[in-house]
């Protein structure tokens, strides 16, 4: 059977009035076993421009995308009926209320009257929406219009979801509620790509992640694959000064506005302790983790603030 996604040396380009903008530069990755595979980066890193070419909405100007084998240009009809989409820009009707918009994008989608009722009931009890199912869309949260574009992606079955920022302007408990119902779809054997620039969220869900950044892809893998591109166990974060020590004799460092994380080794951690000029209540000292890869990969943390 073919791999759920690949994408060959991938290139995207826009063009405005005489200018280019390479959004994706030479994307070359595959998806090769069902579950999660999360594109992590930041805003502006290429994610979007990738879900809209693999959903058939953008051309691709060198490369190809394939979804189970079928290529997102030339059986784009074909394709349409196999994936869901929640598109990051996409805003619900104001005077339709959430149920309304899962109903009729069922019957939309060739399912009878009673076959879209039931989907209708089941998403929106899956993502815990009852309590606002019947709102009009306008008198609701920017977090719950979100969540009824996402009811309405995950009302369809099909082999191929595609999420892109699917929890983005939803508070923590909304989001662990869609997590649990990305893990159900996953556990039922369907594929799911999803975009986040959250780190929590790729963490959780991912069987396997992306990295992107500036239109460039830089790295897939576990999670446990990604920590071990870093040669380093342990991260200490110094906030504040620490003159008249060379962090860099002990490993890595990544320097902002708040101070210096170090990667370094365990066995370094007593040596920088044991440092007059630190001022001990501004170290923190964990393991390595998913935000730590990011920014030794890409050189910057995935929280600035983009363009």
């Amino acid at each position: 059977m073919s791999m759920p996604l690949e994408s060959k040396s991938l290139k995207k380009i826009y063009r405005n009035k005489g200018r280019k903008t390479v959004a994706i530069n030479d994307f070359t990755f595959y998806v090769k076993e069902k579950g999660v595979f999360s594109l992590l980066g930041r805003n502006g890193s290429g994610k979007t421009t990738f879900v809209k070419v693999s959903t058939t909405q953008l051309t691709p100007d060198e490369g190809y995308v394939r979804i189970f084998g079928k290529d997102v240009v030339g059986d784009e009809k074909e394709l349409r009926h196999m994936i869901s989409l929640v598109p990051q820009e996409s805003r619900p009707f104001p005077h339709m209320t959430p149920y309304e918009h899962v109903y009729l994008f069922q019957k939309m989608n060739g399912n009878n009257r009673e076959g879209s009722k039931d989907r209708a009931d089941t998403v929106i009890d899956l993502l815990g929406m009852k309590e606002f199912s019947k709102t009009e869309c306008v008198n609701l949260s920017g977090g719950q219009k979100q969540l009824t574009m996402v009811a309405m992606a995950l009302s369809l079955d099909v082999q191929m979801y595609f999420l892109d920022e699917p929890t983005i302007g939803l508070d923590i408990i909304t989001r662990k509620g869609v997590w649990n119902a990305i893990n159900r779809y996953k556990n039922a054997g369907k594929s799911i790509l999803l975009t986040t620039h959250y780190l929590d969220e790729a963490a959780f869900l991912s069987d396997e992640i992306g990295i992107v950044s500036y239109g460039n892809f830089i790295k897939q893998g576990n999670l446990d694959q990604l920590r071990s591109t870093l040669e380093y166990d342990t991260r200490i974060a110094i906030r504040g000064s620490h003159e008249g020590l060379d962090l860099e004799q002990f490993g890595k460092v990544h320097s902002d506005n708040k101070g210096s994380v170090l990667f370094t080794n365990q066995e370094n951690v007593e040596k920088i302790l044991s440092n007059s000029t630190i001022r001990k209540e501004r170290i923190e000292i964990g393991p390595i983790g998913l935000d730590d890869v990011f920014i030794s990969l890409v050189g910057e943390d995935i929280e600035v603030d983009e363009n």
